[in-house]
């Protein structure tokens, strides 16, 4: 046989392995082609998107990925001394209350009222007794429908011209009188500008929800500063309310450092998240970031 009779018998398998409906493969590595490529309407190849962790990140906050969530938590302290503190507005070692109350919620400015300049109306985030999300906008100088055994995130929803809360916000527990969360202020005299927004690193887990930690950072804000971090997590449903564990430790001077953790730290549902820091130099001001993705537990 010719080189020619063997090119035209190549020729002709192909072509017999080859449905010419571009859709339907005869051989197998053509069907394993086939099956890495998307088709338009007209039947013609198109270029497939590949979802990367970028895009699924994206799907996540768009709530697109069934059975997975997510929340970042940010905090500072302005003022954190020799001793262990929480990072979050408040300052000094954060209080947390054993049974859910309800909260009233008030400024130390008279322009954050429901018809002021400031600050009208706020939104509350925590869990209740049951370790359930809860969610409730209240006004200025009102209290809560729902009672919160955790707070984990407290913003101005709505202002007056100003824009921000004008004053230091403060939302107390009614029975126990507990600051479970503070909206601060920045600057002093016609140059303070309302946070909107708390800044605590803190979080609770929500029942039904297993967390994982992917990222932390801490930083330093001001020059010739230090500052030693540690991300602590408890169980607050053990007896004595369980005790606090240290997960990871950073250390810092005057800069920011970023941990991303190629495998998480797993977190149960229940469990309290805390960053505490301490400083050689009082009055140190630190800050901390932690992101959490929040999985969906399997029905008991």
């Amino acid at each position: 046989m010719s080189n020619n009779d063997t090119n035209i018998n190549q020729e002709n398998n192909m072509a017999e392995n080859l449905d010419w409906d571009k859709r339907n493969f005869k051989d197998n590595n053509l069907k394993n082609l086939h099956n890495a490529m998307e088709y338009n309407a007209a039947s013609d190849p198109a270029l497939r998107v590949i979802t990367n962790s970028a895009g699924w990140g994206i799907g996540v906050a768009d709530d697109n990925v069934p059975g997975v969530s997510h929340i970042e938590k940010f905090g500072m302290n302005i003022d954190v001394d020799n001793t262990k503190e929480t990072i979050w507005d408040g300052g000094g070692i954060y209080t947390y209350i054993e049974t859910a109350e309800t909260l009233t919620v008030t400024s130390s400015s008279v322009n954050d009222t429901p018809a002021g300049t400031g600050a009208r109306t706020v939104e509350i985030q925590g869990l209740n007794s049951a370790g359930e999300v809860v969610v409730e906008i209240v006004n200025l100088g009102s209290s809560t429908i729902a009672e919160f055994k955790r707070v984990f995130r407290v913003k101005v929803l709505t202002s007056g011209a100003s824009g921000v809360n004008e004053g230091t916000i403060s939302v107390t527990s009614d029975d126990t009188s507990s600051v479970l969360a503070i909206i601060g202020v920045d600057g002093t005299g016609p140059t303070t500008a309302g946070r909107g927004q708390t800044f605590m690193a803190q979080y609770t887990i929500p029942t039904g929800k297993t967390g994982y930690i992917t990222q932390w950072t801490v930083g330093c804000g001001k020059q010739n500063t230090d500052a030693v971090a540690t991300l602590m997590t408890r169980n607050s449903d053990a007896p004595g309310d369980g005790a606090w564990n240290a997960r990871d430790i950073i250390t810092v001077s005057a800069t920011t450092y970023a941990k991303n953790y190629n495998i998480p730290i797993k977190v149960n549902a229940g469990d309290d998240i805390e960053v505490r820091a301490y400083s050689s130099v009082n009055n140190s001001l630190v800050s901390s970031t932690f992101c959490v993705i929040l999985i969906d537990n399997p029905a008991p």
